[in-house]
C-alpha cells in the first residue's frame, strides 16, 4: 500500500512540474514576442539594427469642415424627376466625427499580417514579414523579425496581405469590396539610419481606397414601417438576446425597388503603384452594379417611421469619379407618385481620394400635399374642386400648416393671449427638453389665438412646438435635416 501511495504521490508531482514548466513555457514565449526583437541581434560594425511598429489610420472626412469654410463647400443641386418628384443632391464629407475631433490613429487591434521592406532606389536591401497585434510583433518563422541595414538613407515600404507588391510595384483591387477596406499600406521615404546599435522606425498604415457613402432622406413623404416577424438572437457577451424584426411598409402601395449603378467602363477595378516613381495607373476598368434592393427587410430593433434610408457603402480607388454612380428606382410609388424610372445623378465630379471618407446626400422631396376644407387630404392635381386650407408637412401625422393667417373681424393682427403670466402646462425647462419631441406644451382652447384658428377652419388647431418649426423648415424651406433638433425630425 506505501509503495502505491508513494507511486501516486510521485505521478502528481512530476504531473504538476510537467503543468508548471508548460506554462511556465508558454509565458517566456509570449514574453518574447512582446519584447524589441533588436536586443536578441548582434550588431555588426557601421550597421543598424532596425525593428518596426504600426499603427492603422481610420478613415478621415474629404474635407475639414470649420466654420471658415462652410462657404466654399459644393451647393446641394435640385434635380426635377418629374411626376411631382424632385431630389436634393450634394457630395459632401461625411462628419460622421466632430470636426474638431482628430482622426483616430489605432494601434493594430486583432492579428494583422505585415510586409515590410527597405529599398535604395529601386534596389531591395531587406525584407521582414510577420504578424502585428497592439505593441506585440510575431516574425514569421525564420524570419529574425528585425532588419540589419549600413548605414545610409532608406525608402521603407509597409503594406499587409490585401495588397499585392510585385518588384517595385503595389496593386489593390476593389473587386472584393472586403479586400479592398482591409488593404492598408504606406510609404516612409529618406529615412536616416545612422544609430547604434539599434533604430526604430515606425509606421502609420492608411487605407488604399475610398469610403462612399449613399444616403437617402425622405422629406415630406416618411414611409411608416410595421413589423411583419421577429426573431431572437442569443448575445453571450452582452446578455439576453438581440431583437431582429423584419418590416415593411405599411402601405402596400409605398413600395419600391432601386439599384445604384455605373456605366460600363466608368470605374477603376484595379490600382497600380509604382513607389519608386511615385505613379499611379488603372489598368483594368469596370462597373457598379447592385440591383433588386428593396424598402424594408430585417433590422436589429427596425421599425417605426423611416425617414431616411441607408442604401450602401462602396470603397472606390482613388481617382474614382463620383459623377458617374446614379441611384434609379426601377418601379414602385410613394403616396400615389410613380418613381419607377426616376434617375438620380451625383453633381460633383469628384476624384475620391485614399482613406478619405465621403456621403452622397439625396433628400427626396414630394410635391406637397394639401389639407382641404372638408377634412380630406392628397394632391392638387387629383382634386380638383376642393379647397384646400393647409399644407401637409408630415402625410403620416396629420399635421399640416393653414395657407392663409388667422383673422377675426378681417383683421390678422390679432392679439395672441390676455395675459402676460405662462399659460402652458407642460414647459420646457433646460435646452435639451427643447429638441425632446415626447416635450409638448398645452394651451387652453380659450387661448384667443386658439379659439380664432378653430372658429376659422372649424378644425382642431395647435400651437406649434419647437419640431414642428423644424419640420416646416425641412418640409416647406428643405432646411437639411441635420444639427440639433434631427432627433426630433427623424422620430416625428
Amino acid at each position: 500500500m506505501k509503495v502505491t501511495i508513494m507511486k501516486k504521490a510521485n505521478f502528481k508531482s512530476a504531473f504538476s512540474m510537467l503543468a508548471l514548466s508548460i506554462v511556465a513555457g508558454l509565458f517566456f514565449v509570449s514574453c518574447s514576442n512582446s519584447e524589441d526583437l533588436s536586443n536578441e541581434v548582434t550588431p555588426k560594425e557601421g550597421m543598424g539594427i532596425v525593428s518596426f511598429s504600426i499603427n492603422e489610420k481610420d478613415y478621415e472626412p474629404s474635407e475639414n469642415v470649420t466654420s471658415t469654410r462652410a462657404a466654399a463647400q459644393s451647393q446641394p443641386e435640385i434635380q426635377d424627376l418629374g411626376d411631382g418628384w424632385q431630389a436634393e443632391v450634394s457630395l459632401v464629407p461625411d462628419t460622421t466625427r466632430r470636426p474638431e475631433q482628430k482622426v483616430a490613429t489605432r494601434a493594430i487591434y486583432g492579428n494583422k499580417h505585415y510586409t515590410i521592406r527597405a529599398y535604395q532606389g529601386s534596389t531591395l536591401k531587406g525584407e521582414i514579414k510577420g504578424t502585428f497585434n497592439g505593441n506585440n510583433f510575431t516574425p514569421d518563422a525564420g524570419d529574425p523579425g528585425v532588419m540589419q541595414l549600413p548605414h545610409g538613407y532608406y525608402d521603407f515600404v509597409c503594406f499587409n496581405d490585401y495588397v499585392t507588391a510585385n518588384g517595385t510595384t503595389l496593386s489593390v483591387n476593389r473587386t472584393n469590396q472586403t479586400n479592398a477596406y482591409n488593404a492598408f499600406y504606406t510609404i516612409e521615404r529618406g529615412i536616416h539610419i545612422y544609430q547604434d546599435p539599434k533604430q526604430k522606425v515606425s509606421f502609420t498604415a492608411k487605407h488604399a481606397v475610398a469610403m462612399v457613402d449613399v444616403e437617402l432622406q425622405f422629406v415630406n413623404c416618411e414611409i411608416p414601417m410595421k413589423v411583419t416577424s421577429t426573431r431572437y438572437v442569443f448575445q453571450p457577451w452582452g446578455g439576453g438576446s438581440a431583437i431582429y424584426n423584419t418590416i415593411e411598409p405599411q402601405d402596400p402601395n409605398n413600395k419600391f425597388q432601386w439599384r445604384i449603378h455605373t456605366g460600363m467602363n466608368d470605374i477603376p477595378e484595379e490600382m497600380l503603384y509604382d513607389f519608386v516613381t511615385n505613379t499611379y495607373t488603372y489598368p483594368s476598368m469596370g462597373q457598379i452594379s447592385s440591383s433588386n434592393n428593396k424598402i424594408g427587410g430585417e433590422f436589429q430593433n427596425g421599425g417605426g417611421t423611416w425617414v431616411d434610408m441607408f442604401l450602401n457603402t462602396y470603397y472606390l480607388l482613388p481617382s474614382t469619379n463620383c459623377s458617374k454612380l446614379k441611384l434609379t428606382f426601377d418601379s414602385g410609388e410613394l403616396y400615389g407618385r410613380s418613381l419607377t424610372g426616376k434617375s438620380i445623378t451625383v453633381p460633383t465630379h469628384k476624384l475620391v481620394e485614399a482613406n478619405k471618407r465621403y456621403k452622397i446626400s439625396i433628400r427626396l422631396i414630394m410635391e406637397n400635399m394639401y389639407l382641404f376644407s372638408d377634412g380630406t387630404k392628397g394632391f392638387l392635381d387629383k382634386n380638383p374642386g376642393k379647397t384646400a386650407i393647409g399644407v401637409i408637412l408630415s402625410p403620416t401625422n396629420n399635421f399640416a400648416v393653414a395657407l392663409k393667417d388667422v383673422k377675426v373681424s378681417g383683421n390678422d393682427a390679432i392679439q395672441w393671449s390676455s395675459t402676460t403670466t405662462q399659460e402652458s402646462s407642460n414647459p420646457v425647462g433646460n435646452y435639451k427638453d427643447l429638441f425632446d419631441i415626447s416635450r409638448f406644451g398645452t394651451v387652453s382652447s380659450s387661448n384667443i389665438a386658439m379659439q380664432a384658428a378653430q372658429n376659422m377652419f372649424g378644425l382642431r388647431a395647435t400651437i406649434p412646438a419647437l419640431y414642428d418649426f423644424l419640420i416646416m423648415g425641412s418640409s416647406l424651406g428643405k432646411m437639411a435635416n441635420q444639427g440639433k433638433g434631427s432627433q426630433a425630425l427623424g422620430d416625428y
